[in-house]
């Protein structure tokens, strides 16, 4: 009888309302209150010789969840058909931030002796070297390239570079030889890249945040990869109801949009966590928030109202660019930021030995 009474009870606490409630609807997550996790560099005593005190920020599940969907990157109604309609208000944002924060003035790397002149009409980001971290199989990376940039696509799955590969073969423009961009595709995560001692004029990294082991360490290590007066431009989606509706609940389960299991909503970041992650551990300075939403109607993402300091850009037009902060940021949005000048060393001369 004994026996009998704790398997109903049992029985009776998995079939309460309140515990499925509780079990099913995700908790949120505070990404950015604990320092990032590193490992104890070894001694010198030490047999292992591995780097212990890295950054590691490389989730493997959602590596390999990517990965098994490698080869349909690059079919416009497939699984990742909204980043294919994302594409363009992405490269508008890109410009248009980047255009604000003076990058596109300051290009004078192209042009230089022995280099071919490209009208800068035609490809505006000539000479800026764009590293796109989590590049997938290539939507972005691709397009920043035939505006000109030097890109280099970093990706921490072997299928999905080995697809972006394949693709950019078969465009011209993307050999830096008729065409200023170049680009060139990288199988290694960010961390790695910097211990190279790389860095770039713009780093780029779309919708991947809220995929990484270690926010925090992923914004430290993206914010190194930032020459200094660089740009950070960053896209993510926030952590709220009218988000988990839109990308989980619709997207995912109802109009079977994008692969069920590709989000996390407790893996969301609300823009005010991002703007203070970024400034504390990528060192750069937030210029910008806009939110970005689809619309059903036109079948398009638009852009909407950003946040600029004190004051809101103009609606970059549809229906969705009537809203403002903080609804036009619910559910997807851009961030840009940019890395203050290098201080210069001073020297102290007496304490210059002879």
């Amino acid at each position: 009888m004994a026996s009998i009474g704790r398997i109903t009870s049992r029985i009776t606490r998995i079939s309460s309302p309140h515990h499925l409630f509780r079990r099913n609807i995700p908790q949120p997550a505070r990404f950015f209150c604990s320092t990032p996790r590193t490992l104890h560099t070894p001694s010198s005593s030490s047999s292992n010789s591995d780097k212990e005190d890295a950054i590691y920020t490389v989730n493997k599940e959602e590596i390999a969840k990517f990965a098994a969907m490698s080869d349909e990157w690059w079919a416009p109604q497939g699984p990742f058909k909204m980043l294919h309609l994302m594409n363009p208000p992405r490269i508008r944002y890109i410009r248009n931030r980047l255009q604000a924060s003076g990058a596109l003035s300051r290009n004078s790397a192209f042009g230089a002796e022995g280099e071919k002149e490209f009208p800068v009409g035609r490809f505006p980001l000539q000479g800026l070297s764009i590293l796109d971290v989590g590049c997938g199989g290539g939507l972005l990376a691709e397009a920043l390239a035939r505006l000109g940039a030097k890109v280099t696509g970093l990706d921490a799955s072997m299928e999905n570079i080995q697809m972006a590969r394949i693709h950019a073969k078969k465009d011209p423009l993307l050999n830096g030889v008729s065409a200023p961009g170049s680009l060139e595709y990288r199988h290694q995560t960010a961390e790695q890249l910097l211990e190279q001692g790389h860095q770039f004029d713009v780093v780029c990294s779309m919708e991947v945040i809220e995929h990484v082991e270690n926010p925090a360490g992923f914004l430290k290590v993206l914010g190194q990869l930032v020459k200094p007066e660089g740009d950070l431009i960053l896209s993510t989606i926030s952590r709220t109801p009218l988000s988990y509706f839109l990308t989980i609940f619709a997207a995912e389960h109802v109009m079977r949009m994008v692969p069920v299991g590709t989000h996390h909503w407790s893996k969301y970041i609300n823009p005010d966590e991002l703007h203070k992650g970024v400034e504390e551990l990528s060192k750069c300075e937030v210029l910008n928030i806009q939110g970005i939403g689809f619309n059903p109607l036109s079948g398009q993402w638009e852009l909407t109202r950003s946040r600029d300091g004190s004051r809101c850009g103009s609606a970059e037009g549809g229906l969705l660019g009537l809203m403002g902060p903080p609804l036009a940021e619910a559910s997807n949005y851009f961030l840009a930021a940019k890395k203050p000048a290098a201080a210069t060393a001073s020297v102290d001369t007496n304490s210059v030995s002879a």
